[in-house]
């Protein structure tokens, strides 16, 4: 009869699938954005190392994979690339379409139930060293969540800087209006100024042709005078 391994052994045997050893699993969301409007329940993924020491984070509900030269950047990769075939899902297909997918990517098949088969064989192992479950992706995808939220307000900022530069944009038009409008004014007004001093010099000329004719008025007068006393009859 061959030896079992006793409980210390089972504690420090790596859990492994065909691609590699599993080193974590866990679960994580997809938020709702403005491209997924949907409510998406948790999803579980695992980690694996593989020979070659890089990473792949596989989502077993989408049946997707991550990868990375660290565990951290294949959760990540695996997380985005969830959430762009979500967003792709609901946008190119009807909404029944779409969960109709949905529920055929997660329903098991021999793919699937291999993984399941490896998650729960990892959950197990965690059980007996007394460990919660390892969920590094949680933190990677809490800061994703806040990328998405600083991405929306960069948007909505955007948006409100657009609007303020075709307001501004509408103000510099009317501004233009104004300035030939009151380059019109202005024009009229020097016309006006020029028709005054043509009216000034006309009155000043006016003037100085009746101080003219006063003056000859007066000569004439002085000559007929000077000719009625002459004649003696002044």
């Amino acid at each position: 009869m061959e030896n079992q391994p006793n409980n210390e052994d089972r504690l420090l045997q790596p859990v492994m699938s065909k691609r590699g050893e599993v080193i974590g699993i866990g679960k994580f969301k997809i938020p709702k954005t403005k491209e997924i409007t949907h409510e998406i329940q948790p999803l579980a993924f695992i980690s694996i190392k593989t020979s070659d020491d890089s990473f792949i984070s596989t989502c077993i509900h989408l049946r997707l994979d991550g990868y990375g030269k660290t565990e951290e950047e294949a959760d990540k990769d695996m997380m985005e690339n969830a959430s762009y075939f979500i967003s792709q899902n609901f946008s190119k297909l009807s909404d029944e379409n779409a969960w109709d997918n949905l529920e055929e990517l997660f329903a098991c098949d021999d793919w699937s139930s291999e993984l399941w088969n490896v998650y729960h064989k990892f959950q197990i192992q965690l059980s007996r060293q007394g460990n919660p479950m390892t969920d590094h992706a949680a933190e990677i995808f809490t800061r994703l969540i806040r990328i998405l939220d600083w991405e929306k307000e960069l948007v909505n900022r955007e948006k409100v800087l657009l609007y303020k530069e075709k307001k501004l944009g509408f103000l510099k038009k009317e501004l233009k209006v104004r300035e030939k409008e009151l380059g019109i004014i202005e024009e009229g007004l020097l016309d006006r100024k020029k028709q005054l001093e043509e009216w000034k010099n006309d009155l000043v000329n006016w003037a100085n042709e009746l101080e003219k004719i006063e003056i000859i008025n007066k000569g004439i007068a002085y000559y007929l005078m000077g000719k009625l006393r002459s004649a003696g009859t002044v």
